[in-house]
């Protein structure tokens, strides 16, 4: 047997979690290299200009101001996309259709019609989709191993809690009433030169049921093996005014019933970087016929209390496990490549999760249960 290939890969775009999370771990894999940063001029500001050539420099690599430049590289095996949410959807369906392998931020669209473009392009072209979510975390692989196993029998419930501490609590007026905009369209609100939400991307908010409820709503997918049939959904703005301003949500509870009779519940958002020493709430009961899993991602090893550093926080938490699992991630991903195999989240669940999540917006909206699939 030969050795194995090494995956040459693009950085396109480096707006959200790409410096952080997704480059690194591309340049620190033994079978992947990084080979240019590339992006749409046009498309984005000066931050994330300025993001992507530091990128770039930090690499040795070059950035190119051209997707099309990245899509018409036969050299290139694998983009990993990490545009603004607006955008990502639509870069995504072009790279799958150009033969690239992708690695996609989460959610990958912002519609079902992008979400099926993606998924349709990666079937017509052959290409491995993985979309960035906790599947492959310490908590989430030891809770699929016992569910498997057996050991809680079948599965009737899951319970998920994922609760962000980041931005600023404390700033929506005592007497203010929760008016979530319905212009689907925008996701994300930029901030000029500051970080106000504390999520390291330069935003004032993010629809969060999308944002962060994304993680909950694909596990449990996951772990339910089925369709969900209906959901229903209730929005909140009850911490974070930058979110409230906009017409965002910063907490929403959701309830799913899947097509073999599992049913979930999931409250996610976010409460304030002040609220928790360490990133938040993950926390999950799986309920099954003979018994139940109670699970959480982000257990302390140790807390200290003091003086309230930059972030506002007067506790550092060091966390005993992985609770994002990028690494194994992207190890499964190329081992996908590899072989022929489908990921562990793929533009196919992409489609379920963006669905299942745009119907509970439509269900806060109209006030009822929303059967599923949308029309």
């Amino acid at each position: 047997m030969g050795s194995k290939p090494t995956y040459k890969v693009a950085l396109v775009s480096c707006a959200m979690h790409q410096p952080q999370q997704y480059a690194p771990t591309f340049a620190n894999h033994p079978r992947t290299e990084v080979v240019c940063v590339a992006d749409d001029p046009s498309e984005i500001d000066d931050y994330v200009v300025e993001t992507n050539r530091s990128e770039a420099d930090l690499y040795g690599v070059p950035y190119i101001e051209s997707i099309d430049a990245v899509a018409n590289d036969p050299s290139i095996d694998i983009v990993s996309v990490c545009p603004q949410l607006e955008r990502r959807g639509g870069l995504s369906a072009r790279l799958a259709d150009a033969g690239k392998h992708l690695f996609m931020d989460k959610p990958n669209a912002i519609t079902v019609a992008e979400a099926r473009a993606i998924a349709d392009a990666a079937r017509r072209r052959n290409v491995r989709t993985v979309i960035y979510g906790r599947h492959m975390s310490t908590m989430m692989r030891r809770i699929k191993r016992e569910l498997d196993g057996g050991s809680i029998g079948d599965l009737k419930t899951i319970h998920w809690d994922l609760i962000f501490a980041k931005g600023q609590a404390g700033t929506v007026p005592d007497d203010w009433t929760t008016a979530i905009s319905q212009d689907l369209s925008r996701f994300t609100y930029r901030a000029e030169n500051a970080d106000p939400s504390g999520s390291g991307h330069d935003v004032w908010a993010k629809r969060e049921l999308h944002e962060i409820g994304l993680y909950p709503v694909g596990q449990v997918q996951y772990l339910a093996r089925s369709p969900v049939r209906e959901v229903y959904a209730q929005l909140g703005q009850y911490w974070l005014g930058s979110h409230a301003e906009r017409g965002l949500e910063d907490f929403a509870i959701m309830h799913m019933t899947f097509e073999n009779g599992v049913t979930s519940t999931i409250t996610t958002g976010r409460y304030g970087r002040t609220t928790d020493p360490g990133s938040g709430v993950d926390k999950v009961s799986v309920v099954g016929t003979k018994g139940s899993i109670v699970a959480d991602g982000s257990p302390p090893t140790a807390t200290a209390y003091g003086v309230p550093g930059d972030d506002g926080k007067g506790a550092t938490r060091v966390d005993a496990m992985d609770s994002g699992g990028i690494e194994a991630l992207i190890d499964q991903f190329i081992t996908c490549i590899d072989d022929g195999s489908e990921t562990i989240n793929n533009a196919d669940s992409g489609v379920a999760q963006v669905e299942t999540l745009l119907a509970g917006y439509a269900s806060y909206f109209s006030g009822q249960p929303v059967t599923l699939p949308l029309d």
